[in-house]
């Protein structure tokens, strides 16, 4: 993938994770011991937006967009859209079930409700009324169902035929879901990595067209794709929420080279810079809007101790305590992500539901040197740290060596490039010493956890495990409502982090998207990396 734009301390490594933000993201963060109804959100307040008859609300004009992926791959399969690139494009037609609000909760969109019975094991979703896709075909509940088929079939790690009895459609409006197995994610699965495609396009023309052209309940209907240069969107005139969309149509463009895109917006041929790096952010904030995020999806990079082995020096939680305690954080944060970043050190960030206040950055050399003395390694030890080789990455990992230096821990840089570091971090593979990684804030907490950090996880290799950490993680799953994962996840972020230190998490990368002025409504870095609101964004 070429993708200059996620040129920073983590590229590779956000790479390696595959992107596969739609088979990976589940989250607990809904009610689960009842009903949801379609109440007060973010992502829902559209009464007020239906009110909004002047000409002056109602825009008009296309939004052009640039994105820094010339991949992209999937737009109207759900089962094979993956990548930022295919997420984010594919929402200009697509749409969920459910959204997220900005704390991370689900809320209902194209469904009205829900009702969990983790007791039965059945989830029972009512659906809106009224609605069609843009093909003029009905959405509803067995619609719903092909969708929710289509994705359950695909061998995704959650909501598949391993988990899942069966799907029905009882009439229009009722989609029932029983389960074999009980996990508290699998709502953020249902209701919002599965877009709702007609099924009726797909059938008539095949899964290759449909791979190319969204037809979905959304606001804009496709006009063209021209692989690796541009996707162009026009109005959904029959959109089902009434006086909206305010825009005439939407243009992705798709620019991999950073100064080039930077270009073009100084030149005024685009209008937002979707997910740039911190630099561009630096180059372009006198002229535009910078809009950082650090929630969910945000990602960064994180250090993994080798700490399986018993022969290591990082086998000893005081010593993995001493290497979080050595590392300045916030310096990082303004030196080489120019301010963008957020500094952290737990799979969470300052002002989630799932951030543990316990568990701040904290940069103290002096107690970081008394550890590494009562562990026994009081003149320090020799260790290396094993990274996909990039500048950005280079210069990361310069600034720890320094860091550990002062505490007497020598270390030796030691980059790979790409082919290697996926062997060394994929699922057969294992590494010496300290290897830097990345990490990522999702609603779904402790499924990242046992990910990287379980015995049982599939990234859990070189790092220390623990069985009773295993166990909370494993009962974090099966928890029946969101405040009882909540405590669950804070407990773990409390024992992992604050405690064993499993891992350094470091800091949240910019993640920022550069507006013009005037452009507002378009949701983009407000509740999730990969989410936005086509339907009410508009440029006054």
């Amino acid at each position: 993938m070429k993708r200059k734009w996620m040129n920073n301390y983590f590229m590779m490594c956000f790479f390696i994770m595959g992107l596969v933000l739609s088979g990976c993201t589940s989250s607990a963060n809904q009610n689960a011991s009842g009903n949801q109804p379609n109440t007060d959100s973010e992502t829902n307040t559209k009464s007020e937006r239906q009110e909004e008859t002047t000409e002056s609300k109602k825009s008009g004009g296309t939004l052009r967009i640039i994105i820094g992926d010339d991949a992209i791959k999937a737009l109207g399969y759900n089962p094979e859209i993956r990548s930022i690139g295919d997420l984010m494009v594919s929402a200009t037609a697509l749409e969920t079930l459910g959204r997220y609000n900005t704390k991370g909760t689900l809320t209902p969109f194209l469904a009205d409700r829900w009702q969990i019975d983790t007791a039965a094991k059945t989830i029972t979703i009512t659906i809106k009324e009224g609605i069609k896709f843009s093909d003029g075909t009905d959405f509803n509940a067995e619609a719903v169902k092909w969708n929710l088929e289509q994705y359950r079939l695909s061998q995704k790690p959650n909501f598949n035929e391993t988990d899942t009895q069966s799907i029905e459609a009882p009439d229009a409006t009722t989609v029932v879901i029983k389960l074999n197995t009980w996990d508290i994610g699998m709502m953020d699965t249902i209701l919002t990595a599965v877009k709702m495609a007609s099924p009726t396009a797909f059938k008539e023309h095949g899964k290759d067209w449909a791979m190319d052209n969204p037809v979905g309940t959304g606001p804009f209907v496709m006009e063209q794709f021209v692989k690796g240069v541009s996707v162009k969107f026009k109005k959904n005139e029959n959109y089902w929420q009434e006086g909206m969309p305010y825009l005439d149509g939407v243009e992705w463009k798709m620019i991999t080279d950073s100064q080039t895109a930077s270009a073009a917006m100084s030149a005024g041929e685009a209008d937002v810079y979707y997910n740039t790096s911190a630099k561009v952010a630096q180059d372009l904030q006198a002229n535009f809007e910078v809009i950082k995020f650090s929630g969910f999806g945000a990602f960064g990079p994180a250090i993994y101790p080798s700490g399986g082995n018993p022969d290591s020096p990082w086998a000893d939680e005081r010593v993995r305590q001493a290497l979080s305690l050595a590392i300045d954080r916030e310096a990082i944060v303004k030196t080489l992500a120019f301010g963008y970043g957020t500094a952290t050190s737990q799979y969470s960030s300052p002002g989630l539901d799932h951030y543990n206040d316990e568990i701040k950055p904290e940069f103290n050399p002096d107690k970081a040197k008394q550890l590494l003395a009562d562990a026994g390694y009081a003149d320090g030890f020799k260790t290396q740290v094993i990274f996909a080789n990039s500048p950005e990455s280079a210069d990361l990992y310069t600034a720890i060596q320094s860091y550990l230096g002062n505490i007497g821990i020598e270390l030796e840089l030691a980059p790979v490039d790409g082919a290697k570091f996926r062997e060394i971090s994929g699922a057969e593979g294992s590494w010496e010493g300290l290897i830097g990684y990345v990490f990522r804030v999702a609603p779904d907490t402790s499924w990242d956890m046992i990910r990287n950090l379980a015995s049982f996880g599939t990234n859990a290799r070189s790092v220390e495990t623990y069985p009773e950490l295993d166990e909370l993680m494993r009962q974090s799953r099966t928890v029946p409502d969101s405040e009882t994962y909540k405590t669950a996840v804070l407990e773990l972020q409390q024992k992992l982090f604050g405690e064993k230190v499993s891992a350094v998490p470091l800091y949240l990368g910019a993640n920022t998207t550069i507006k013009a002025k005037g452009v507002e409504g378009d949701g983009m870095t407000t509740t999730f990396l990969t989410d936005w609101t086509p339907e009410s964004a508009k440029m006054n």
